[in-house]
């Protein structure tokens, strides 16, 4: 919308440099985009949003300058006229046109317009045509009211019936192109035929020229999704449809057609003759009142008002008000549709003063009311802090994941809960795993170049019954070792294992345990569930390739694990005290196996469960697959350290309890012993 400071200051004292003014109504939420000369006026481009369709025209935005300034408006006078008379006008679509006003003037003399006029409207970017012509150009800029001046002598019948076109009718516009219509186009038609596009553009053929006497001027309230539909269709744009798309106020037909009148009978003479106002459909025009007290105001904005500016600025921005104690009840002018609720109200008034101008105030914030688990917290920072010390990257991901991402990563677990207005497909879901998200910046890293990863994150996974705070940990790529070492490994499931066993020492977590599963998501055999007490907190293993490939990484051993940390956190033991030295001494023994399939963690629970309280430490020493074993087996060598509290065990007593593990060993598990 362009505002014109010379138009402006016609109906209101401004004293500001262009610069000030476009500063204030920036702040007041109508932001100048640009400042430009046009002869001896300066014009302001203001966009304007679409909810304001009451600042299209020049009288819109005087009334927000003279609450930004605190200053009277100098408003034309604007003479009423009767609905009386033998026009015939005739709405058939009252879901497109809910009222139109008719006026027919006779005796008009059809000139130029005047000089001042002319230079206004060229301001505006309008040239003038005539003085009818200008006239209602003039009045839709000034009051926001489209207007159309019909030949009434070209009219077939004298009528007018707004009603749709049919289906291959033809007309010819404003613009001399021929349009062909059909039935979802609103039209100003005659007796006989189309006259004008509704609210878009009139007909080439009872345009008004040098020879016409008699005017019809139209002012109607058209529906704005009909105008919208019909530019669309027919690829046509006009100030007139621009205003309607947006919302015309009922009132401001009347407004617009009086003062387009008044202006006509005073620059190009004539007397009215008929004016009809034909109202097809009721509107809510009652204008509902609206409470807001003072506590209300202070609450929404963070600091006290005082009632008698707000009830002025409220005022000049057109609205009823009334006040009470430490309340006011406004009614909002006809033209504001977006003024529904209380807080609409308090808006208006922190806009006008200037959010930059509010009194600065401290939230009342009491800390009664903000729950912080500092316990879990501090938690947190030590599980990090480990891992960190470990040499792990710290990451944090969106909580929110797709549907293929979940596919691609072959979750199989619980249903995932989905949100009901996401704002796009790739955050529909909460996010029950974090292997989607782990995956998705390895790609981003490995695409990149960086193709070592040791990665984790400490964030919450969404279930059906409730969050949980969850580990996540990636390896990829070669182990960080030893600087001296001429050639890295690379990581493996070893490696992950080792990472969360470090960080329960840390933690003084006790009776963690790792056994063997199948999950689809990772390689047959290299699965294994974490149990921490006999419960199962987690899973960790090898993704699987199709897994990887799935994100466009080829080729490359990745290593994955997601345990629940509030779980671990529970069983954190208190802090150890310091413990006197064993005064007897150790005893160690080695037992050498031929394993099948037999995993390492069961066989030392077994050993455990069966060591008479003076096994006191299980190792694993060596894993042995060359030639001199059984093909399908594989060597252990197993370290024993046996120790008594209150005495110094005996080599007999010592073998024999070796003896009894190591045969149930071989019982339980079918090993064979080397």
């Amino acid at each position: 919308m362009k505002l014109s400071l010379n138009w402006l200051t016609q109906y209101i004292d401004c004293s500001l440099t262009p610069d000030e003014l476009a500063y204030k109504l920036t702040m007041a939420g109508l932001e100048v985009e640009h400042i430009e000369k046009v002869g001896e006026d300066t014009v302001f481009e203001i966009e304007v949003t679409p909810n304001r369709p009451d600042c299209l025209n020049i009288i819109g935005l005087t009334r927000e300058v003279a609450a930004i300034l605190d200053k009277d408006m100098r408003l034309p006078e604007i003479q009423e006229y009767d609905d009386e008379g033998e026009l015939d006008v005739t709405i058939e679509d009252p879901t497109g046109c809910g009222r139109y006003i008719g006026t027919l003037i006779d005796g008009i003399s059809v000139k130029g317009t005047p000089v001042e006029t002319l230079k206004l409207l060229s301001s505006m970017g309008a040239n003038g045509i005539s003085n009818i012509v200008d006239i209602t150009n003039f009045t839709m800029f000034e009051f926001g009211q489209p207007l159309h001046a019909f030949d009434f002598d070209k009219l077939e019948g004298g009528k007018i019936i707004v009603r749709r076109a049919k289906k291959g009718e033809k007309i010819v516009t404003l613009d001399d192109v021929e349009r062909v219509l059909d039935s979802t186009i609103l039209v100003i038609a005659d007796a006989v035929k189309p006259v004008a596009i509704a609210g878009i553009m009139g007909g080439r053929d009872t345009s008004v020229t040098s020879s016409t006497k008699r005017i019809l001027l139209e002012a109607a309230h058209f529906d704005l999704g009909v105008i919208r539909r019909g530019s669309r269709k027919l690829g046509l744009t006009s100030d007139s449809a621009y205003r309607f798309e947006r919302g015309v106020a009922w009132k401001t037909t009347e407004t617009g057609s009086n003062r387009a009148t008044d202006l006509i009978l005073k620059i190009a003479g004539g007397k009215v003759v008929s004016r009809r106002d034909v109202i097809a459909k009721t509107l809510e025009t009652t204008r509902h009142d609206i409470s807001v007290s003072v506590s209300d105001i202070q609450s929404l904005l963070g600091a006290p008002l005082d009632l008698s500016k707000c009830e002025k600025i409220l005022k000049r921005l057109g609205c009823v008000v009334a006040t009470s104690h430490n309340n006011l009840t406004v009614i909002p002018p006809h033209n504001r549709g977006d003024l529904k609720i209380k807080q609409d109200i308090i808006e208006e008034v922190a806009r006008v003063i200037g959010y930059d101008n509010l009194p600065m105030s401290l939230p009342n914030v009491k800390a009664i009311n903000i729950s912080v688990d500092l316990d879990r917290e501090r938690f947190f920072d030590r599980v990090q802090d480990n891992l960190v010390a470990q040499g792990l990257h710290q990451i944090m991901t969106y909580a929110l994941v797709s549907r293929p991402a979940l596919e691609k990563s072959k979750y199989e677990g619980v249903k995932p809960i989905v949100l009901q207005n996401p704002m796009s497909a790739e955050q529909e879901l909460m996010r029950p795993t974090m292997l989607p998200n782990f995956l998705t910046v390895m790609a981003c890293n490995i695409h990149r170049g960086q193709k070592d990863l040791t990665l984790f994150e400490v964030a919450k996974r969404y279930l059906p019954g409730g969050e949980r705070w969850t580990l996540g940990i990636l390896m990829t790529g070669k182990r960080n070792m030893d600087w001296r070492l001429m050639k890295k490994a690379g990581v493996d499931l070893y490696d992950v294992k080792g990472a969360i066993e470090a960080l329960a020492t840390t933690l003084r977590v006790k009776g963690l345990s790792f056994v063997a599963v199948d999950d689809v998501r990772f390689e047959l055999g290299q699965c294994a569930e974490v149990i921490l007490n006999g419960k199962a907190i987690g899973r960790m293993g090898k993704v699987s390739d199709d897994v990887v490939t799935a994100w466009d990484v080829k080729k490359t051993a990745v290593y994955f694990a997601e345990i629940d940390l509030e779980d671990i956190r529970d069983a954190v033991l208190p802090q150890d005290k310091f413990m006197l030295l064993d005064e007897f001494p150790a005893m160690v023994r080695d037992l050498s196996l031929a394993v099948k399939d037999t995993p390492y963690e069961a066989m030392k629970m077994l050993a455990q469960e069966n060591g008479k309280g003076l096994l006191r430490k299980i190792e694993f020493v060596e894993l042995y697959t060359g030639d001199k074993i059984e093909a399908g087996l594989k060597g252990y060598v197993l370290s024993f350290t046996y120790q008594a509290k209150d005495r110094t065990l005996t080599d007999d007593e010592v073998n024999a309890l070796h003896e009894d593990i190591a045969g149930k060993l071989i019982g339980k598990f079918g090993v064979k012993r080397r």
